[in-house]
């Protein structure tokens, strides 16, 4: 063997050394991506954020998800509560399910967007970062129940967040205000915040239960002719997930997603907007 082939098969070897290089989600298995903003606290107190929630922020994150469907991922939706953003995948999979890109990718493209986001809205030159897994869903009906989880997970940051606050202008530190937290039943946190008079069922909608974002068809008159247009659909007013209403909600953006990628219905469309048929 010349000593020329020997380091390709040498090279060949450090190429088989990466860890993840062949892990990918199942073909045609629906997955979400969550990326979760890492230590966000300590970021919202640098940018000067409105405590404890602030819509410039969430608009921030808002526009940062919107980046993935302007750079062409295409996902199904985006489910944005707290920090963190849900990304579901129903159909073509960015990378081919390629754990090792899309669990590098994405939150790159995300972690850049929400830095242009938070100069242009704040005025701060910030870096961010976000963490990032993938979920695996069975089936439609699994997709639902995450989303319940989240947006339940989502109810009760915005609670301990209103908490958090509130006692810290009371003067406690932030040591002192876990454990109080820690040890404190739901009922007396409530009854708390109530006697400094805030409701947590009269908050914005959108800081108990989270903002979704979806293409949706609708139509739009060219010369003679209606067509068939896509535009990306900020829900801050969402059902809770749980409900009858909020799983119809989930399955008709799929249906919509899933009728925007039928090849005969994509046919129609470009027939239809050539003014064929």
């Amino acid at each position: 063997m010349t000593e020329k082939r020997q380091l390709a098969n040498k090279l060949k070897e450090w190429a088989k050394s990466e860890i993840f290089s062949k892990t990918s989600v199942p073909l045609g298995m629906p997955f979400f991506i969550r990326l979760d903003g890492w230590r966000f606290r300590e970021l919202s107190e640098r940018i000067g954020a409105e405590k404890p929630f602030d819509k410039k922020f969430a608009q921030c994150l808002v526009n940062s998800g919107k980046a993935l469907f302007e750079k062409g991922f295409s996902p199904t939706l985006i489910y944005i509560a707290s920090d963190e953003l849900n990304i579901l995948f129903d159909g073509k999979a960015p990378f081919s399910g390629r754990v090792e890109k899309v669990d590098s990718v994405l939150p790159s493209l995300i972690s850049s967007a929400f830095s242009v986001q938070l100069q242009e809205h704040f005025g701060k030159k910030v870096a961010v970062a976000f963490d990032s897994r993938i979920i695996p869903m069975l089936n439609h009906q699994k997709i639902v129940e995450y989303l319940a989880w989240r947006q339940t997970n989502a109810w009760r940051n915005h609670n301990n967040a209103y908490a958090y606050w509130l006692l810290r202008k009371m003067g406690f530190k932030p040591s002192e205000i876990a454990k109080k937290l820690k040890g404190m039943k739901t009922e007396e946190l409530h009854e708390m915040l109530f006697k400094h008079g805030v409701n947590l069922a009269k908050t914005p909608q959108w800081q108990r239960r989270g903002i979704l974002l979806y293409k949706k068809p609708y139509q739009k008159m060219v010369t003679d002719r209606s067509v068939t247009r896509w535009g990306i659909e900020e829900n801050w007013d969402l059902p809770l997930f749980s409900s009858e209403e909020g799983a119809k909600l989930i399955q008709q953006i799929i249906e919509w997603i899933k009728q925007k990628e039928n090849p005969i219905v994509k046919e129609r469309e470009k027939a239809r907007n050539r003014g064929i048929i």
